[in-house]
């Protein structure tokens, strides 16, 4: 039976030792990327969950939204009743000077002639023709006291109204009609400036009120955000971390192999020394 020598030996160990290295590098290679994917799915599926709003904020952008969207959605209505309201207010200031001059056709003196009677019916006519094509406007939140059709159910009042030749006593029934009706168009004047102011004020409560509503949303979905950002940035952070570690991990052990190889490995002299001589 052959015997072995203690070169032989050591070659063999030393031809075992780095077949094992080669061995374990591919396995580590093909456990590295298992590995790696293994993780990079769990940190995706992570990513994921905190992309997920909590329900509570969920809840609390969906209120602020549907707030924004009905405080910018009641805004032109208000607009619209406003400029409404403003135009009629020019009508009505018209109406009242109109009423004047109606007055004044027929009360210039203690009589009343037919030329007067006739001046009288045209700008009668003016009058009702200009209250009879001033628009009503109505909103569900403002009350108006519903000065123009209040005023416009006096339309048939004025049409009927006739101021007949003769002394101005016998007329004095239609100047108190006039200046009963006048009364009545210098209040709706008033009304309706009010109603303009109030109708204002509520467009400013509602611009603050979004403004508001609308500071706070992307305050929230900011940080919101940013929370995101920061806990996927962690993950990103630790990912990279636990990879390096095992890949540190590995190359250590890949040394400690490669040093016990070649202790494993008969030394060869340098070529050229007396050394290899006795080789």
């Amino acid at each position: 039976m052959a015997d072995f020598s203690s070169r032989g030996v050591g070659n063999f160990a030393a031809t075992f030792a780095q077949r094992s290295l080669a061995s374990q590098r591919v396995g580590f290679e093909l456990q590295f990327n298992q590995l790696q994917n293994t993780l990079i799915t769990r940190f995706n599926n992570k990513v994921d969950e905190i992309s997920e709003t909590p329900l509570s904020v969920q809840r609390k952008i969906g209120t602020l939204q549907k707030e924004s969207k009905e405080l910018v959605g009641s805004l032109p209505l208000l607009q619209e009743y406003r400029t409404g309201n403003n135009n009629n207010k020019g009508q009505l200031e018209a109406l009242f000077d109109e009423v004047t001059v109606l007055f004044n056709t027929f009360n210039q003196d203690a009589t009343v002639d037919a030329a007067e009677v006739a001046a009288f019916q045209e700008q009668r006519d003016v009058v009702v023709n200009r209250l009879n094509n001033i628009f009503i406007f109505a909103h569900p939140d403002v009350n108006d006291a519903q000065t123009i059709p209040r005023l416009k159910e006096s339309l048939d009042t004025l049409r009927g109204l006739e101021v007949t030749v003769g002394s101005l006593t016998d007329n004095q029934a239609v100047a108190d009609a006039l200046s009963q009706f006048q009364t009545e168009v210098s209040i709706g004047i008033t009304v309706t400036q009010n109603t303009i102011s109030t109708t204002l004020d509520m467009e400013q409560r509602i611009e603050a009120k979004f403004s508001a509503a609308d500071s706070e949303l992307i305050e929230l979905t900011t940080n919101e955000q940013v929370r995101r950002d920061a806990e996927i940035e962690k993950l990103r952070v630790d990912l990279g971390y636990l990879l390096q570690a095992i890949s540190i991990s590995f190359e250590m052990n890949a040394a400690f192999a490669e040093s016990l190889q070649s202790r494993l490995t008969d030394p060869r002299p340098q070529p050229g020394s007396v050394l290899n001589l006795f080789t």
